[in-house]
């Protein structure tokens, strides 16, 4: 058994988002010419310095609250669909984030408990990398139940980041530091504050990353483009960095292509354009039939 079972639920799980089945048939075409008909592992890999060409591909101009929360779930889904299209034929896989497709103990390990109140963090999406050995359970209906038993027995040995995913960079920037600096944080008894339940904690992963992802959705001349702009400090430490739908520009973000290298290598065992075309030449994971 391998991961490519949990990175199908993921994905038909992305794949019942009424947001996705209207913008997918446009970006896919959008994606597939970037890439040479994602047969080009560069292409493919570089395809996260053109998320937001992608994203904007169906953008109508529309600005009320209705079309922007349609613009997030459509950003969460394609930022997922292109980490899951990187990660295809490795042992990570992304996921929004939904009881059904994120094994509960990792759910648990990241709540957090404030007096009687429990809350999980705005992590739009995550990525588990399983340890090489990971023993997969078979695909079905008891698979997400399986899979869980399996990652509460090997907690120590996975790796899970979180991503907050937002079109707009100005507006939210401040709430992934805040998210980011309570997960690296030692709370007393008194404080109230506890990180965890049912006995899972981020602390008990083999390693725990926070990062930003934006597209950004400001026109040009209004996105963050400088290191001493207070939306850039806010987002400058997270412990998993900064990236957006763009190529990288330094001291501002990373292109989301850099986040493989960045947060995820363990996945890879070889670097992270060869695993793609062994992936590309296998016809394995998203690039099936």
């Amino acid at each position: 058994m391998t991961a490519e079972h949990h990175r199908h639920l993921a994905m038909k799980a992305v794949a019942s988002i009424k947001t996705w089945q209207d913008c997918w048939p446009v970006w896919e075409g959008a994606l597939s010419n970037l890439s040479d008909n994602f047969s080009d592992a560069i292409k493919v890999h570089q395809l996260g310095d053109h998320l937001r060409e992608v994203f904007f591909a169906t953008n109508t101009g529309a600005r009320d609250q209705g079309s922007l929360s349609g613009g997030g779930a459509g950003w969460e889904s394609l930022v997922t669909w292109y980490l899951n299209l990187v990660f295809s034929g490795t042992n990570a896989v992304a996921m929004r984030q939904s009881q059904a497709v994120v094994p509960r103990t990792l759910l648990d390990a990241t709540t957090i408990r404030y007096g009687n109140h429990q809350t999980n963090t705005e992590s739009d999406v995550c990525v588990v990398v399983y340890p090489e050995n990971f023993n997969f359970p078979v695909l079905d209906k008891d698979f997400m139940k399986n899979l869980d038993a399996e990652v509460a027995k090997r907690i120590g040995d996975i790796e899970l980041g979180i991503i907050q995913c937002k079109t707009n960079w100005n507006d939210n920037a401040q709430v992934p530091m805040l998210w980011d600096m309570v997960y690296r944080a030692s709370f007393g008894p008194g404080t109230g504050i506890h990180i965890g339940k049912n006995g899972y904690s981020v602390k008990n992963l083999q390693r725990f990353t926070y990062s930003f992802v934006t597209v950004p959705s400001q026109k040009e001349g209004r996105m963050p483009s400088k290191s001493t702009q207070m939306a850039v400090k806010r987002v400058a430490n997270l412990t998993g960095g900064n990236y957006w739908g763009l190529p990288t520009k330094s001291g501002v973000a990373l292109s989301l292509s850099e986040i493989f290298d960045s947060n995820f290598a363990s996945a890879f065992g070889l670097n992270v354009r060869a695993s793609i075309q062994q992936s590309i030449d296998a016809q394995i994971g998203l690039f099936g039939p």
